[in-house]
This record gives C-alpha cells, structure tokens and sequence, in this order.
C-alpha cells in the first residue's frame, strides 16, 4: 500500500495511539508510589520499545500515513513529558529540567512550523534521535531508581539536559541552513 491509499487506522497507528494512552496509566503509578515504581519503569519501557516497533510496521508493509507522521513524534512527547512531570511531582526530579525538556519541544515545534509555512521540512536528526534514547534511559532510571539524587543518576539527568539542547540547537541550524540554501540558489537564467 502507498501512502495515500493505506488506511488511516492500521496496526502501525493503532500501536502508536496505545502508547498514548500509557501516558496517564504512568502518571498514576508514578504518583501512587511516590517513589521508585518498577511497574512505572516497565510500562514506560514498553512503550518506548513500541515507538521503534510501529514505525517499523508501518515501514515493512507500507503502510505510512500521514496522521503516523504527524501523531507518532507528539506520542514520543507525551510519554517523556508526563513522565517527567510525575517525576518532578514527586521531587524525583527538578521542576527545571522538566521546563526545559518541554520548553525545547515547544521552540522545535514552532520551528517545524515556521519552516513547513516556508516549504522547509527538516526531517529526523541524528541528535534528535540520540536526545530521544538518552531521555528515554534518564526517565526511566529515574522511575526506577531508589535514589534519585545519587551522583551517576545526577549525572544522567545532566547529560540528558544537555543532549535536549543541544539537539534543539542542531534543530534550528539546521533549518536556518535550509532556508539559507533556499535564498542563494543560483537564478537558472543567470547562473549566479
């Protein structure tokens, strides 16, 4: 099946809506235990395990849509921010990294948007990619955990703080790179 012709709801989407509705099972578990919940770790793993899973599905039988594409990169968001926000009410992490994590997500957002207005889509990055698995790790670690506050867990949160920048700034140079090309592209009747 191409693209236009798959179904909007297949296997691939429905996996992808399920790790949706993880979200607030997580957040409960991790606010019932008010502390380290193994439970809240696997469930969470489980379902980043499944974001690798439906794009693979969708991939091998062609069945790409458009509302996967969209829907797919907000899941990944809403696991890691609920996730984090549950772990900061419960002082397992600092309300500052969360801000952070979410306030990035927000500016590359709006940066996709502006670009997708100009015609510019800047696809996957690899930062973003290693940004992903680093919060992935750090979040659930940090469920896990029996002392959030000990030195390597610290470690991890810093180390994923940075990564989040960092593939934020990759992000946007990356589409100012893009739409730098875009303006200086040589005029096909003049050559310059």
């Amino acid at each position: 099946m191409t693209r236009e012709s798959a179904p909007v709801i297949n296997v691939a989407n429905a996996i992808t809506l399920a790790r949706a509705l993880t979200a607030p099972v997580l957040v409960a578990l991790v606010l019932a235990a008010d502390g380290p919940s193994v439970l809240a770790a696997a469930l969470f793993v489980v379902a980043a395990a499944s974001d690798a899973l439906d794009g693979h599905i969708a991939r091998a039988r062609g069945e790409v849509t458009r509302l996967g594409t969209m829907v797919d990169p907000f899941v990944d968001k809403l696991l890691i921010g609920a996730g984090l926000t549950a772990l900061a009410a419960t002082s397992r992490v600092g309300v500052w990294v969360v801000l952070v994590v979410l306030s990035r997500e927000v500016v590359v957002t709006w940066l996709r948007g502006t670009g997708s207005r100009d015609g510019i889509v800047v696809g996957a990055r690899a930062a973003g990619k290693a940004k992903m698995m680093l919060q992935s790790i750090t979040v659930t670690v940090l469920l896990a955990a029996p002392d959030p506050g000990v030195a390597w867990v610290d470690g991890l949160v810093w180390a994923m703080v940075a990564a989040t920048l960092l593939s934020g700034l990759d992000y946007a140079l990356e589409l100012r790179d893009a739409r730098s090309r875009r303006v200086h592209r040589p005029h096909p009747a003049t050559g310059s």
